[in-house]
């Protein structure tokens, strides 16, 4: 073990918004990640707390236990998504409130096409493009090697632009 083991709490104050805004990217809904979140947290204290790892695999184990929660919350619970957005008045003249508003809308909508995909994929694609994980990183999370989680992230990119073109968020080619 190169890296000074942290203590959890240490990880919990560095990590803890990253992993609720993965988990809430996944879900699209903020209670459920918040308790998917806390889950992950006591999960990873359970089993993990007292193994001396350092602070850049707790976060990996982190994340593949919060992927795991979601995957079997999602399939316990059939819960519709909500997306709340902020009141942001649409009728101003200010070409930077609507351009943010648009963003904004752009981005939900995306978000919200996620649920089309296989949960790898999603997994890997929200990692990747996310999280900015490297794809070494998102084998071990995913645990596949790092030629299934390349292929995992080409293939949901694939989907995803696809996706765009059919709801014509972007001009056909």
């Amino acid at each position: 073990m190169s890296e000074k083991a942290v203590s959890i709490a240490q990880i919990y104050e560095r990590s803890h918004k990253r992993i609720y805004d993965f988990l809430y990217k996944y879900t699209q809904n903020a209670d459920t990640a918040m308790d998917l979140m806390q889950d992950s947290f006591l999960s990873f204290h359970k089993h993990y707390g007292n193994a001396g790892l350092s602070e850049e695999k707790s976060v990996m184990v982190l994340y593949t236990i919060a992927r795991n929660l979601s995957i079997n919350y999602s399939k316990k619970f059939s819960t519709t998504r909500e997306i709340h957005s902020e009141d942001i008045d649409l009728h101003s003249h200010n070409p930077k409130v609507e351009k943010t508003a648009e963003l904004r809308d752009l981005e939900e909508r995306l978000y919200s096409f996620l649920g089309e995909l296989k949960e790898d994929e999603r997994s890997a694609i929200l990692l990747k493009n996310v999280e900015e994980f490297q794809l070494s990183q998102i084998a071990e999370i995913l645990d596949v090697s790092i030629s299934t989680a390349s292929r995992l992230v080409i293939r949901a990119t694939e989907k995803l632009q696809n996706i765009a073109i059919r709801e014509g968020l972007v001009p056909d080619e």
